[in-house]
């Protein structure tokens, strides 16, 4: 899923909510026109699997 997010000190806030709550997340940014300057940011999320998560003592 990706979740486009403006301000930067916003992303940061969603991501470490995110991470804190088991989520993967990376950032990224995209062209808005194929030729343009301006650019899109990004927060692409994914949920791991619950199987993949080391045993827990």
């Amino acid at each position: 899923m990706q979740i486009e997010i403006l301000k930067e000190e916003d992303r940061t806030t969603v991501a470490a909510i995110l991470v804190k709550n088991g989520y993967r997340v990376r950032q990224g940014k995209k062209r808005k026109a194929p030729n343009g300057k301006a650019y899109v940011y990004f927060l692409e999320v994914d949920k791991p699997n619950e199987e993949a998560k080391p045993n827990e003592s």
